[in-house]
């Protein structure tokens, strides 16, 4: 069907976006209540405030998306959150890197995330497919993981493959702050409310879903030391960053470290 990226990588919202590159991979969390996992003095990474789950509907073609069906998706998450657009300081995006889905997608976010949103109010995009493919029936558990991990460390991570951003995505957000980091960026903090992120994972057979999620509460994160602090990034910045490094091992048969 032409839709594998011919150089194995998906340039998720890059004018080169050329189709999807398939991945492998699986996930699991570990869920219990906030007042329980409260009590037993837990880590807690995030807290899901609500859900919404759909599907795609009519669209002009099995390949193609439906955006009115994507807003839709988003505006019930947000709805069962009890939560509005302008609470929301990052999304991860479905962002598979084809030219159709991208700006669609893009489009749709600009619709529900962009009216009354300020210039201090950025919302930052990124998929984290651009690192690690399309794991298919995995990947909303991937996109769930960059959203926690972003939410914890208070930063939006980089789009991996995006040089030049898709002409079609920058008429989508031209009229409201929507930004695709390509670098490490700080979140920014809607007056000292929680960071909110939501999530999008759209399914092949037209199932489509939106996850909404905060950070955790401070009494459950770990002390910040003093060098953490005085490194602390203000919004969109990318200096200066706090960073946490991680490693991906795909050891193969035999390991037994």
């Amino acid at each position: 069907a032409a839709m594998i990226s011919s150089d194995g990588k998906c340039h998720t919202f890059d004018e080169s976006a050329n189709g999807y590159c398939r991945g492998e991979g699986c996930g699991a969390v570990v869920l219990k209540r906030m007042s329980d996992a409260l009590r037993d003095g837990d880590e807690i990474y995030a807290v899901i405030r609500g859900s919404a789950v759909q599907h795609d509907g009519r669209s002009a073609s099995l390949t193609a998306p439906n955006g009115l069906a994507q807003e839709s998706v988003i505006r019930s998450a947000l709805s069962d959150a009890g939560l509005e657009p302008n609470d929301v300081s990052f999304v991860e995006a479905h962002g598979t890197g084809t030219k159709l889905g991208d700006p669609i997608e893009t489009g749709a976010l600009a619709a529900v995330f962009g009216p009354n949103r300020t210039a201090d109010e950025k919302l930052f995009v990124s998929s984290v497919k651009g690192n690690i493919g399309h794991m298919e029936a995995a990947a909303g558990m991937g996109g769930l993981f960059s959203a926690i991990l972003a939410l914890y460390h208070g930063q939006a991570p980089p789009n991996a493959q995006l040089r030049n951003l898709n002409p079609k995505v920058a008429a989508t957000v031209s009229d409201v702050p929507i930004h695709f980091p390509k670098e490490l960026t700080s979140l920014c903090r809607v007056a000292d409310k929680p960071l909110v992120a939501g999530i999008s994972s759209f399914g092949y057979s037209g199932t489509i879903s939106h996850v909404v999620l905060q950070e955790a509460p401070a009494t459950s994160r770990r002390v910040l030391s003093a060098v953490d602090l005085a490194l602390a990034p203000h919004c969109g910045d990318t200096s200066g960053s706090v960073t946490k490094k991680m490693a991906w091992q795909f050891s193969g048969q035999g390991n037994l470290a």
